[in-house]
């Protein structure tokens, strides 16, 4: 996306300073888009400047963003000036201005809204120095719906509550499952096409676990490039956000999203999805698999595949936590 469609392509490069444009007028701070001398893309706070002598200042190394707290001469204003430095990134940069905007709106003073404001840059610090250059592959953008697709279904199935089946998504926070409640474990694939023969597993350890219980659920989706039926990748995101509604839940899912290499951004508005069928497969001795200890000394990160035709003995209930498994 350029530019001329985000908010700074309404302001103006200046030739000293800053030139800004407010966020929302209803917002109880001072929110502005700004662009400096050097036609940088800014999110500004401006605050009293009396107030600057008792704001903690932290030094937070972001790629491709700086931070700076300062007075402007002209109008003797304080300001928190969040600077974008390159604009391939704006888009991005946009959703990281919107998340601070949205996150600080019940702040009680300024000091709170600068705190929430860097424990933000702290969160999203893993995203923005990402070496993928902060895009899901096409595989990525499949396989998180599905993972979403099922987090709705365990919502939606009302087993659990909604705080529990957003605590059991795990995978994003480095955990060797997708989910995890309790002493259960699921791994999900999501497969393009009812009439695949095979499942790819990705390591020799996706398909083992010390816990009690590990299930495979397998999600075959069709993919429509046009959606014209289905939904994408932010639709869904959409949904399962006004499903969960309350507040705090709804930051750790978005705190869950962001660690899973995912933001608001055009490019996930295509393709849509639609669910053909899933099918879920207990993993249980006898089932055909890879693990580290089945390998040879000096092998490792191995990756294979399952033909279905030889795991049909293992089909199950579809699991959802606390309901039929």
């Amino acid at each position: 996306m350029t530019i001329d469609r985000l908010p700074w392509g309404e302001i103006q490069t200046p030739v000293s300073e800053i030139n800004r444009l407010r966020v929302d007028s209803s917002h109880p701070y001072d929110f502005f888009w700004g662009k400096d001398v050097s036609g940088h893309c800014l999110l500004v706070l401006r605050f009293d400047a009396a107030l600057l002598d008792d704001i903690k200042i932290r030094k937070i190394i972001l790629t491709g963003i700086t931070t700076d707290i300062r007075i402007i001469p002209d109008t003797a204003d304080g300001v928190f000036l969040i600077t974008l430095q390159n604009t391939e990134s704006a888009d991005i940069f946009l959703t990281l201005c919107e998340a601070l905007v949205k996150k600080t709106r019940n702040a009680p003073d300024v000091h709170a809204v600068i705190a929430v404001i860097y424990s933000q840059l702290e969160r999203w610090r893993t995203l923005l120095s990402s070496a993928r250059h902060n895009r899901l592959s096409a595989q990525e953008v499949q396989g998180l719906f599905g993972e979403l697709q099922f987090l709705e279904e365990c919502i939606d199935g009302q087993h659990v509550s909604i705080q529990a089946a957003i605590e059991g998504w795990q995978g994003p926070k480095g955990a060797p499952h997708d989910f995890i409640f309790g002493q259960s474990a699921v791994e999900i694939k999501s497969i393009s096409g009812s009439y695949a023969d095979s499942v790819r597993i990705s390591t020799e350890s996706q398909l083992t676990t010390h816990l009690d219980t590990l299930h495979l659920r397998i999600t075959f989706l069709t993919v429509d490039t046009d959606c014209k039926s289905g939904l994408s990748l932010n639709d869904l995101i959409i949904r399962l956000t006004e499903r969960i509604k309350d507040g705090e839940l709804v930051f750790t899912f978005e705190e869950k999203l962001v660690a899973a290499g995912y933001v608001d951004i055009p490019e996930y508005d295509f393709p849509c999805f639609s669910v053909i069928q899933t099918q879920t497969y207990e993993v249980r001795d006898g089932f055909p698999r890879i693990t580290p200890e089945s390998l040879a000394p000096g092998i490792s990160d191995v990756s294979y595949c399952i033909a279905f035709s030889s795991i049909a003995g293992y089909i199950c209930d579809s699991f959802i936590p606390g309901g039929a498994k």
